[in-house]
C-alpha cells in the first residue's frame, strides 16, 4: 500500500513560482499549488515505501532553491 502525505513548503523571497514548478516534476508528486498565507507551496506525495518518502522530502524537495521550512502531514487512511 503506498504511503500519502501533504507537505507544507514555506519559500524564501520571490523564489515561489521557480520552486514550484521545479517541485511539481518531481517523480511522486500527485499534486501542487501555490497558496496564499502561512505557507507558500502545498504538495501532495505519494511512494511506494516510507523510505522512499523520506527521500523525496529530505534529498529532493528540501534541496529545491528556497525552500526554507516544510512541514509534512502524513495520511493515515480512508
Amino acid at each position: 500500500m503506498p504511503v500519502g502525505a501533504f507537505i507544507l513548503i514555506e519559500v524564501t523571497g520571490d523564489h515561489t513560482k521557480s520552486a514550484y514548478k521545479t517541485i511539481q516534476r518531481m517523480a511522486g508528486v500527485k499534486a501542487c499549488y501555490m497558496l496564499s498565507g502561512s505557507y507558500d507551496i502545498l504538495v501532495q506525495v505519494e511512494a511506494a515505501t516510507l523510505e522512499e518518502l523520506s527521500d523525496l522530502l529530505l534529498s529532493k524537495i528540501r534541496s529545491v532553491d528556497g525552500v526554507t521550512k516544510t512541514t509534512t502531514c502524513m495520511v493515515l487512511g480512508v
